[in-house]
C-alpha cells in the first residue's frame, strides 16, 4: 500500500511516499481502508520537531474508512462497516474507561496517540472506533473525534456554555475553530469568530458566526463592542500566546477562558491581579473522551455539525502541509489516499 512516511523532521516536503506492507489486524483490531485522514496541529508539530515521536512513523490519528478485516476477538463490528476513530487507544476495561474518563486509561498513557492514517490502510483497536451513520459524510467523519470532540469537551465540561452566552473562538477558520463555532451554536451560544485572515470572514459568516472579529491591532475593543460592552462569557482559545492578551481583555467578569491549542512556543505573562480582578477561570481542555466523540457524531447525524474541510490526495501531501503552514486551509485539511 502507499503511505507517507516521516523519517526526520522538517518542512512540508519531508514526507516520503513509499510502498509499505498492509497492516495485519491483531485479535482486537479492525483493518480499515482509509477514506480520509485529518491533518491535525499535533501532526504538524510532530513533523516540525516541536514534539517527540519515534521515527520512522506514518502519522495520522484523525481517520475514517471502511472495515475490510477484523480480528478474531472483535464482536461489535463487521466487514463493510463505515467507521471513524478517536485519537488514542484505550482498553475499555480499567476503572477510568468504565467511569467514562478514558483519557486517563493506562493503555493510552503507555501507547500514546494513534498513528497510521496517512496510508491506504490502517489497523486500529476496536475500542477506538464507532460506526458512522449513513447520512454523515465518511471523509468528513475523520475529523469528528479530534477537531470537533476536543471543542465539544472544551465548551461543555470546562466552558460550561449556557444558552444566550457570548462565546469567542480564536483560530476560527481552522480545523478546531470552525467546528467549535458550530458547536457553540448547537449549545445555544452566540458565536463570535476571531480570525487573522480577512479572506475567511465571509466563509465564517456562512458557517454561522454571529459576529466576526479580525485579529488586528487592539481587537479586544471589537470584542467588547459586539458583546455590548460586557465582554465574552467564554473564550475558546485554539491559538495561545498570539491571541491571549486581546481575548483575555475581552473576557467578561466571571468569564471562563479555555485553552485548546498552542501554535508557537511563546510564553505568556499576566499579572494575577487581572485574574482575580475579573474573578475569572483560566483552564485548558486537551483531548476527547469517547463520550464527546459519540455526542459529536450524533450532532453530525442530526445536521447540527457539518465537518468543514479541504481535500488533498496523499500524493499531494507536501502541498497540503504548505497550505496548512501558511493558514490557507479553511477548516481542516484531509488527506484522501
Amino acid at each position: 500500500m502507499k503511505a507517507a512516511v516521516l523519517y526526520e523532521t522538517g518542512g512540508p516536503e519531508i514526507f516520503k511516499l513509499e510502498e509499505v506492507p498492509v497492516p495485519k489486524p491483531g485479535p482486537t483490531q479492525l483493518l480499515m481502508k482509509v477514506a480520509g485522514a485529518g491533518m491535525c496541529g499535533h501532526d504538524q508539530a510532530d513533523r516540525m520537531g516541536l514534539t517527540q515521536v519515534e521515527k520512522p512513523v506514518i502519522l495520522g490519528h484523525e481517520v475514517s474508512g471502511t472495515i475490510v478485516e477484523i480480528g478474531n476477538q472483535v464482536r461489535d463490528f463487521k466487514v463493510g462497516d463505515r467507521i471513524a476513530v478517536k485519537q488514542f487507544p484505550t482498553c475499555g476495561r480499567c476503572v477510568y474507561c468504565r467511569s467514562g474518563e478514558d483519557t486517563y486509561c493506562v493503555q493510552r498513557r503507555q501507547r500514546g496517540i494513534n498513528h497510521g492514517g496517512y496510508a491506504e490502510y490502517m489497523a486500529v483497536e476496536d475500542e477506538c472506533a464507532t460506526v458512522v451513520p449513513d447520512n454523515v459524510d465518511l471523509i468528513g467523519a475523520s475529523v469528528i473525534a479530534c477537531a470537533a470532540g476536543t471543542c465539544w469537551r472544551a465548551l461543555t465540561s470546562f466552558g460550561k456554555v449556557q444558552k444566550g452566552e457570548d462565546v469567542v473562538i480564536t483560530g476560527s477558520g481552522g480545523g478546531l475553530g470552525i467546528h467549535a463555532l458550530q458547536l457553540a451554536k448547537a449549545l445555544g451560544g452566540r458565536a463570535i469568530a476571531v480570525t487573522s485572515s480577512p479572506d475567511k470572514v465571509e466563509g465564517l459568516k456562512d458557517v454561522g458566526a454571529d459576529e466576526v472579529v479580525l485579529a488586528q491591532g487592539d481587537y479586544y475593543k471589537n470584542i467588547m463592542e459586539v458583546t455590548g460592552g460586557k465582554g465574552a462569557d467564554v473564550v475558546i482559545d485554539n491559538v495561545g500566546a498570539p491571541t491571549f492578551l486581546n481575548c483575555f481583555r475581552g473576557l467578561a467578569r466571571h468569564g471562563r477562558y479555555v485553552f485548546t491549542g498552542q501554535v508557537s512556543r511563546d510564553k505568556m505573562e499576566i499579572y494575577p491581579a487581572f485574574i482575580f480582578g475579573k474573578e475569572c477561570i483560566i483552564t485548558g481542555s486537551a483531548t476527547t473522551r469517547m463520550a464527546e466523540f459519540l455526542a459529536c457524531m450524533d450532532l453530525a447525524a442530526q445536521g447540527k455539525l457539518k465537518p468543514v474541510y479541504q481535500k488533498y490526495t496523499l500524493t499531494n501531501i507536501a502541498k497540503a502541509y504548505d497550505d496548512m503552514d501558511h493558514r490557507r486551509i479553511f477548516g481542516r485539511g484531509i488527506l484522501v489516499p
